[in-house]
């Protein structure tokens, strides 16, 4: 069940609305439903795997009682370590396998397993919880609340990665309360802007790109067809800062304010810049739960400790691109952008002070450049689009290409999805109602007449 289709907005939705609007009277039955709520939606989007996602809850849970009572550290480590285990199981068994298979010169058998929806995000959320309650940060939670924290529905799937001290305290929350409108008039308008992203923007876009990676896969491209590919970094942007709208608006029909994604990233005039304002709530957990833990190390002698600072960064930015998936050219995306971040350093230390203008663009080819190596998958296929750039733009594809045009004109000047609804629902009017309203209905219809594409982070 995706957040861009029918029987999700028309079905589910509704149903899981009207059920909670009846319990909200009662406080003693507000988590328990929308846990249960939750785990229907894992289970009709995966069901056959609700059963590890159920279990993975047990597990963690009994080891943070276990770790309360008795304060045996080992029983968090070792049950982080399964959860890294199973994440590693389902994602990159085969990738080991395959790689194994090749320092050995023979071919070893793959595993027939899928991926379970969600797995990064709920491992990382884990994480989360049982390193902090190690460092003495968390304190312990009931099961049901900790339940909605791991399987809350609206990031259950994709993030954005709340942490427990970000919507612990407001699971259970009286949603019906006096101004309740004004809270879901802001959800329905981040979530019209999250599905207007979706479903305009990034699946036309994807329209036009997924044919032409197609073919990279297979060979070199022509007609110009790698300037159309090169441009794909603004249909992953407004996919996933799509996704994470549809997020935060959906929480708060619930009562929860999730952490905010994206904040204008094409509009950064540094890679650091970036990153700070691009998928935020992922660069938060690697910074707190990776890069600071290696920087903290005592590996190197204290005058090398540029050196250490400088290598967590890369490792850090590796590991983000081994997350993204099992292949060497996620590895490569992530490899680059941790030179690139390490470059930044550097320069903005030593080097002449750049114009903004000139950060900016440089910026943004950057990433435009390795967000093709991110989606061709192999660095054979990322080579077939950069060799095709010598070829002339495709102006004769002139009416077809309108999704490239306004992506990254939106992109490059629009702020940030809250601080335009922030702008919209300032002043709350009947007109402006109305157009929403209006809008919601054009997007269902236009959802109607497409082929649906489910989004990007699902796959990681």
């Amino acid at each position: 069940m995706l957040f861009n289709d029918y029987p999700f907005l028309l079905v589910f939705l509704p149903a899981a609305l009207l059920t909670y609007r009846l319990v909200d009277p009662y406080p003693r039955l507000r988590i328990g439903v929308q846990v249960a709520l939750s785990l229907a939606f894992y289970a009709w989007g995966s069901p056959s795997f609700i059963l590890l996602v159920i279990a993975s809850i047990a597990i963690n849970w009994l080891a943070s009682v276990a770790y309360g009572r008795a304060k045996w550290k080992a029983v968090v480590t070792l049950v982080i370590a399964l959860d890294i285990g199973v994440l590693a199981l389902f994602k990159y068994a085969n990738f080991i396998l395959g790689n194994l298979g090749h320092v050995l010169g023979t071919t070893l058998p793959t595993l027939d397993i899928g991926l379970p929806l969600g797995i990064s995000f709920f491992t990382f959320h884990h994480i989360m919880y049982l390193v902090d309650l190690k460092r003495g940060k968390a304190p312990l939670y009931a099961l049901d609340r900790y339940a909605l924290y791991i399987a809350f529905f609206p990031q259950a799937i994709a993030g954005p990665l709340a942490r427990w001290s970000e919507v612990m305290h407001q699971f259970g929350r009286q949603v019906y309360a006096p101004g309740w409108q004004r809270q879901f008039c802001i959800a329905i308008c981040f979530i019209a802007l999250g599905l207007f992203q979706k479903v305009v923007i990034a699946d036309s876009i994807a329209h036009l790109l997924d044919p032409i990676y197609t073919q990279a896969a297979a060979g070199p491209l022509a007609s110009g067809d790698s300037w159309l590919a090169f441009c794909f970094s603004f249909q992953i942007l407004f996919d996933f800062s799509g996704y994470s709208d549809i997020a935060i608006g959906l929480g708060l029909l619930f009562g929860v304010q999730l952490p905010y994604n994206f904040n204008a990233p094409l509009r950064s005039t540094n890679i650091q810049d970036f990153w700070q304002r691009w998928h935020i709530t992922l660069m938060l957990f690697l910074r707190d739960y990776v890069f600071y833990p290696l920087v903290n190390l005592r590996l190197l002698p204290r005058r090398w400790l540029p050196v250490q600072f400088f290598g967590a960064m890369l490792i850090t930015m590796a590991l983000c691109g081994l997350w993204h998936g099992a292949s060497w050219a996620f590895v490569l995306w992530g490899v680059l952008h941790g030179l690139a971040q390490v470059a930044c350093s550097l320069w903005r230390r030593y080097g002449p002070h750049f114009p903004s203008w000139l950060g900016w663009a440089l910026t943004v080819l950057f990433v435009l450049a390795t967000g093709v190596i991110f989606r061709a998958g192999s660095v054979e296929a990322a080579w077939h689009v950069f060799a095709g750039l010598v070829q002339p733009l495709p102006l004769a594809r002139g009416q077809h290409l309108w999704p490239l045009i306004v992506a990254p004109l939106f992109a490059f000047l629009l702020p940030a999805s809250q601080d335009i609804v922030a702008f919209f629902t300032r002043r709350p009017s009947p007109f402006l109602a109305g157009l929403l309203g209006i809008c919601l209905f054009a997007l269902l219809l236009h959802m109607g007449g497409r082929d649906l594409h489910e989004f990007v982070y699902f796959k990681f």
